[in-house]
């Protein structure tokens, strides 16, 4: 009977023991995060188990846990939270209009005897852009027609600003970089000539409106320069054309050293010699044209423009002179 007692006192000690699981420290784990799992206080753990809180725990030490937590239920996961992808920046796709579709269409009209390559030259442009813009197979204009030379917005523009060129002699010409090329208002690109010889210069300067006065330096007496004699092949046996009017000039280094005059006219071909006299003092000289004098405000009433070499040796001492001017056509 005693025996019987007995066993029913220690059934209640028993189903107690049988709650109470152990846990195995694993990496990483601390009282805190093991007492989380288990649903119970860490220090409460630490005391359970008669360990010091403070000084840790070590990898595969076994915990007791109490049965009055909830240690019959699952251990507790935690959530792993979903790390967010950066995000992909969206491309733009941005929709690029050629300048011709976006821009307004700048037109000029056809001067007599007006060139495509002088048109291209005042406007800042190239023929060949000119021919595409007009759908031009042929170099040929007809005076009064209007053409497209560049748009309002684009790179290729239209550019009529007041300005004259600089011409400088071949063996002299130097390459200057654009971001060196100072761009105002008031500036265009340098009016290139048409490449008749070898010895006509090209343009590879420009300068303000105001033309510059004459070279202090006086041009060596050339005898009206070496163009005197091709000058006589031309006329030879020809009529002479003759115009009186003012002159206009430009800066040249060739002439000063070499007698080689050069000129813009509009109405004799590029590589015609024209004999120019200075109705002042008498004096005249031989040059040789190299392309129209270019259509801006400043060249105005103009018959003609003469390089600064053939002004002094003119004796022409002022940016304008009064000339007379012969050629055969």
């Amino acid at each position: 009977m005693k025996k019987l007692f007995f066993l029913l006192f220690l059934l209640p000690l028993f189903a107690i023991a049988q709650k109470v699981i152990t846990h195995t420290v694993k990496a990483k784990e601390s009282l805190t995060s093991i007492g989380r799992l288990y649903n119970i206080n860490g220090r409460e753990l630490a005391t359970y188990n008669n360990i010091d809180y403070d000084k840790g725990l070590t990898l595969g030490q076994v915990l007791k846990i109490p049965a009055a937590s909830t240690a019959n239920e699952a251990p507790k996961t935690e959530a792993v939270k979903p790390v967010n992808a950066p995000a992909r920046p969206v491309p733009v796709i941005k929709t690029i209009l050629a300048d011709e579709k976006k821009a307004t269409p700048v037109y000029h009209t056809v001067a007599k005897k007006q060139t495509l390559y002088a048109i291209s030259k005042l406007h800042n442009t190239t023929v060949a852009d000119i021919k595409k813009w007009n759908n031009l197979t042929a170099d040929a204009l007809s005076e009064g027609t209007k053409i497209i030379v560049g748009y309002s917005n684009s790179n290729k523009a239209a550019q009529q600003q007041n300005t004259i060129a600089v011409i400088k002699e071949p063996k002299t010409i130097k390459k200057v970089a654009e971001k060196d090329i100072p761009v105002t208002n008031n500036t265009v690109e340098s009016v290139k000539p048409v490449e008749i010889k070898k010895e006509i210069p090209q343009p590879v300067k420009k300068y303000d409106v105001a033309p510059p006065p004459v070279n202090e330096a006086k041009a060596a007496d050339f005898k009206g320069g070496i163009f005197k004699n091709v000058f006589d092949e031309q006329t030879k046996g020809n009529s002479l054309v003759t115009e009186t009017g003012d002159g206009g000039i430009f800066k040249s280094t060739s002439g000063w050293q070499d007698g080689k005059y050069y000129c813009l006219h509009n109405t004799a071909a590029a590589g015609t010699i024209l004999k120019i006299t200075n109705n002042a003092t008498g004096k005249w000289i031989y040059a040789k044209v190299l392309d129209l004098i270019p259509d801006i405000k400043q060249n105005g009433g103009l018959i003609i423009r003469i390089s600064n070499a053939a002004a002094s040796a003119l004796g022409a001492g002022e940016n304008k002179l009064y000339c007379t001017i012969n050629y055969s056509k």
